[in-house]
């Protein structure tokens, strides 16, 4: 009985040990721990690595549709509408009829201009029967006629050639002006506009009295017309493509290519007139058309988008903080490209796969040590 009085006072001590040390190594490992962190103090922060953008960046412009080809069509010669052929809408080829105008004034004048003409070629037949007796007659008697009067039938019959002549390019003026009594379609394409009657009075010319007859336009290309900020200038390439949409067509991507540029920014919006050129041989489209035409451009270096949370601006320029081998900070400086609200775009002070730290607060400093939030 006395053997076993002692065991159980030592089993219950061996107990308390046991339950004891466990208690004991956690508080001294944790005051330990604390004593450290006294001495050095560790951040838990979350980090990420950075990569070089490789998408493409997009830009999204208002734009309207033009043709390729719009010309008024005005009278060359003036009179009355005698009729008109085709209206808005119809479809025309080049060298088509497109109307006819009863000009007498101008039917007069040639009438005029043939007697005009006829006259004077008798009038040169005269002058050079005479100069030609003249000239006969002095070789035959020399004392019959003086050389001087054989001078002057000769002028005379120069200047009847002259008249001749005269005569010749004002009946071919008002044959010209005659042959506009027709109207002719330029090129092919679309009637859109007839601003005339039957019965029309025309006026020659294309003055504040002159009357536009029709306006056609070529369609089977438009143009769209876009405004591209001073930001993107450098990267607008003749020949590059666009993406032309439409609100009428939603699920249709109509392609474009770019034609030309003004070749300098408006001083007021600085901005570059840029022309896109849209295939159209369906007709689809039609100028007047509101659109949006979007570019793609593939970067042209190497940049870094990296949250705004992991940039820090305070007094001077903005640094991103790195975290280099030994988990410590260095505070990087870097270069904004722009400002996309939730991220930042870095030209400058980044290179591949560095690690930096997600989330920057106003604890984070140059030299400490950090560790990774898991």
């Amino acid at each position: 009985m006395k053997g076993k009085a002692w065991k159980i006072p030592a089993i219950v001590l061996i107990t308390l040990l046991l339950l004891f040390l466990p208690i004991y190594f956690f508080y001294h490992h944790h005051h330990e721990a604390k004593a450290i962190a006294h001495e050095e103090e560790i951040l838990v922060v979350r980090t990420m690595r950075v990569h070089p953008e490789v998408k493409e960046k997009e830009l999204l412009l208002p734009s309207f549709l033009d043709a390729i080809n719009t010309t008024p069509i005005w009278a060359r010669t003036s009179g009355y509408l005698a009729n008109w052929l085709v209206d808005i809408g119809d479809k025309v080829k080049a060298g088509d009829l497109l109307a006819s105008i009863d000009a007498p004034d101008v039917d007069q004048e040639v009438v005029q201009a043939e007697g005009d003409l006829g006259a004077a070629i008798a009038k040169e037949n005269i002058a050079r029967i005479t100069a030609e007796r003249g000239v006969n007659l002095i070789q035959y008697n020399p004392e019959a006629i003086s050389r001087e009067e054989v001078d002057q039938m000769i002028a005379s019959h120069e200047l009847a050639m002259a008249d001749v002549e005269a005569a010749k390019g004002r009946l071919g003026r008002f044959k010209y002006f005659q042959s506009f009594k027709n109207l002719y379609a330029p090129f092919d394409g679309t009637i859109t506009e007839r601003n005339i009657d039957i019965g029309s009075l025309i006026t020659a010319g294309s003055n504040q009295y002159a009357q536009q007859i029709f306006q056609i336009a070529k369609s089977d290309i438009l143009r769209a017309f876009v405004n591209v900020p001073q930001n993107y200038f450098h990267l607008i390439k003749d020949g590059q493509e666009a993406e032309v949409r439409v609100p009428q067509f939603p699920k249709k991507i109509f392609t474009g290519r770019i034609d030309r540029n003004s070749g300098a920014l408006d001083p007021i919006s600085r901005t570059l007139l840029t022309q896109v050129n849209i295939e159209n041989p369906k007709g689809e489209l039609i100028p007047g058309l509101y659109s949006e035409v979007k570019f793609k451009f593939r970067p042209e270096e190497q940049t870094f988008l990296v949250p705004i949370e992991a940039i820090i601006i305070r007094a001077g320029p903005p640094f991103v903080a790195l975290v280099d081998r030994n988990d410590r900070i260095v505070l990087r400086k870097v270069k904004i490209s722009r400002d996309y609200g939730s991220s930042m775009e870095i030209v400058e002070g980044l290179s591949n796969n560095d690690e930096i730290v997600a989330h920057a607060t106003d604890r984070i400093k140059n030299g400490i040590k950090i560790r990774r939030h898991r």
